[in-house]
């Protein structure tokens, strides 16, 4: 699979319908380590549980590493214990590349939020997607990513995270590729 320069400039078009609509509520993460950069904005569309996301991670190697997200999932509010939680499943299209290692894959999974209420404004999130062989393309034969976070609210639209995050791509031939392990730095926008 190859993406072109205008293909991946178009692909914020589709999300303008949700963006300019008055009834949506958007989200930019940017989580940032010594030498790898995750950029993921996402769009909640408030007359139902749908949420849409596109991201773009980069990693500065000998042979750069760029990975390109699309998600579709749903969300919902429920509880652990008596702590506030918010639930997303869901899939997660991505496409990878590393110099020669170039692959896409259809991953499912989600993630979960919970609010801590001893802590106002902490909160611990995890998110987990994988692609088994059957949903991975070209050159890979899997794919996984991980990522878990702990949060803090500064403001009602901005929080600063402390996380650890892990990409990883199975070989067809053999083996696997790890893009990314390791901790970062992130912050959360929501308008």
């Amino acid at each position: 699979m190859h993406f072109s320069l205008r293909t991946i400039l178009l692909i914020p078009l589709l999300f303008l319908p949700f963006v300019l609509s008055p009834a949506t509520a958007n989200e930019l993460d940017l989580r940032i380590s010594d030498d790898a950069l995750h950029a993921n904005f996402a769009v909640n569309d408030s007359y139902s549980d749908g949420m849409f996301g596109m991201g773009y991670f980069y990693k500065d190697e000998d042979e750069a590493i760029n990975v390109v997200n699309l998600d579709l999932h749903t969300k919902g509010q429920t509880a652990l214990g008596n702590m506030p939680t918010t639930v997303g499943i869901g899939i997660q299209g991505t496409y990878f590349k590393e110099g020669p290692f170039k692959g896409s894959a259809v991953a499912v999974g989600g993630s979960v939020r919970v609010n801590i209420p001893e802590a106002p404004g902490v909160s611990i999130e995890t998110e987990a997607h994988y692609a088994p062989d059957v949903l991975a393309f070209g050159d890979s034969d899997a794919f996984t990513r991980l990522r878990l976070q702990g949060n803090y609210r500064i403001i009602q639209s901005a929080d600063v995270s402390l996380g650890y995050r892990y990409l990883q791509a199975g070989i067809k031939e053999g083996g696997h590729r790890t893009f990314e392990s390791g901790a970062f730095l992130g912050i959360k926008l929501k308008f």
